[in-house]
């Protein structure tokens, strides 16, 4: 059986294959949630692992360093303004469709 998503008005169930659950020492019921690692891909949290002391390079560090990294380029005038990119938005769907701005 694969992995199965299904959403219902505003909650999203997933239903994981039993030997997946052993593998990841869970049963079914146990409260999980899902967040984004640094690499991008999906991490299954437990309250367990909530307990524990968070590793460096933990996703909230990570998300804090993208942070300050995004205010330093607006500092060093490496963005790009919020007309230019409504402007390339908008042009989407036309047939004279933008090219990203720099």
């Amino acid at each position: 059986m694969a992995t199965q998503i299904a959403r219902t008005g505003c909650r999203v169930s997933v239903e994981i294959p039993e030997d997946l659950l052993r593998q990841a020492n869970l049963s079914v019921g146990d409260s999980v949630e899902w967040r984004l690692s640094p690499t991008g891909s999906l991490i299954l949290h437990t309250p367990q692992s909530a307990e524990c002391a968070p590793c460096p390079g933990d996703y909230e560090q990570w998300k804090q360093d993208e942070i300050c990294a995004g205010f330093a380029e607006i500092e060093a005038g490496e963005s790009v303004p919020n007309a230019k990119v409504i402007e390339w938005l908008r042009s989407w769907g036309t047939t004279n469709e933008l090219p990203p701005p720099l």
